[in-house]
Formats: structure tokens, sequence, C-alpha cells
């Protein structure tokens, strides 16, 4: 009887290590695509501000050459 028990025992001793083994692979695994997913959303938000300060600039300039238009239309007076 006590090599009976001592068998369940070591099984159910391998089947929580294995299912642990499991569970740190699965969280390594999803570790590993969150920091590349997380990468991914980093470099789209550089390329959205990128994007919005060079609309920035544009509007930027815009904004100077009628203020520079104005003045001259101004001051001509």
């Amino acid at each position: 009887m006590g090599l009976i028990l001592d068998a369940a025992v070591v099984a159910l001793a391998v089947a929580v290590i294995g299912s642990l083994a499991l569970l740190t692979w699965t969280l390594a695994v999803n570790a590993v695509r969150a920091v590349a997913d997380g990468r991914v959303e980093v470099a789209a938000a550089r390329r959205r501000v990128t994007e919005t300060e060079s609309r920035l600039h544009v509007a930027g300039a815009r904004a100077s050459e009628t203020f520079a238009r104005l003045n001259e239309r101004t001051s001509d007076r």
C-alpha cells in the first residue's frame, strides 16, 4: 500500500511541475508578444508625432506669411 501512495504522490508532483512549467512557458511567450506589440505601438505613435509636427511647421509657415502680408498692407497706409 505504501508503494502505491508513493507512486501517486510522485505522479501528482510530476503533474504539478508540468503544469507550472506550461504556465511559465505561456507567460514568457505572452510577455515577448506584449513587448513586440508595445514596440509597434511606440513606432506608430512616433510616426503620428512626426506627421503632426510636420503639419504644425507648415501651418506656422503659412501663418507667418499671412502675418507678413498683413503687416505690409498695414504699414503701407
